[in-house]
């Protein structure tokens, strides 16, 4: 009777060990259709650049159903190269102020898991991470909104503003110092996630 009990109570505990595995992590990664935007002003005009080459991978715990259910990790990498406004002289003074020919990318990673709300179909995501910009790396708190798509699609948007000083960036000057721009400028997002 005792080789009976303790027969069920191991079969039992490989039922749930084996449940705990099932709340497996999903990879998810970006889609074509994903962008990364930035947004500055000068002293004569308003100015972006965007870039639709981004390299990323977004770690979520699923619950059974194989939704979202806790942020693992999320890991950002964009070629600053492939950052393009509708101005060649822009985009070569961006680059010289970031550094680009030694460094290349603009990293963001987590810190460690960040906070996941679900609300019916959405999710608001808070995490912490560090973000890398012309070699300078500084703590930022980045918020993102998402939401189900087609075909297990996770379609993620969000916006943070910083300024070029933080990372050690002077803000571009150009046509002999009339035109200056302003040192916050605006990073948006619409990342389409797929696993």
């Amino acid at each position: 009777m005792k080789f009976i009990a303790i027969k069920i109570i191991l079969i039992l505990s490989v039922v749930f060990l084996n449940h705990d595995l099932q709340a497996q992590v999903e990879t998810y990664r970006p889609a074509d259709d994903s962008y990364v935007l930035v947004k500055g002003t000068s002293t004569i005009h308003d100015w972006e650049m965007i870039s639709e080459n981004i390299v990323s991978e977004v770690r979520f715990k699923t619950n059974d159903d194989g939704k979202p259910e806790q942020l693992e990790s999320v890991f950002l990498r964009l070629n600053k190269t492939t950052l393009k406004s509708d101005r060649s002289g822009l985009d070569r003074r961006a680059y010289e102020a970031m550094n680009a020919t030694r460094h290349t990318e603009i990293i963001f990673r987590t810190n460690g898991s960040g906070r996941l709300e679900k609300n019916g179909g959405n999710y608001q995501i808070e995490a912490e991470g560090e973000l890398t910009i012309a070699g300078n790396t500084r703590q930022v708190n980045v918020q993102a909104t998402c939401i189900n798509g087609d075909d297990n699609e996770l379609v993620c948007s969000g916006s943070k503003k910083l300024k070029m000083t933080d990372f050690n960036i002077n803000p571009p000057v150009m046509m002999l110092g009339a035109l200056r721009t302003r040192d916050e400028v605006t990073i948006s997002y619409r990342i389409v996630y797929t696993q």
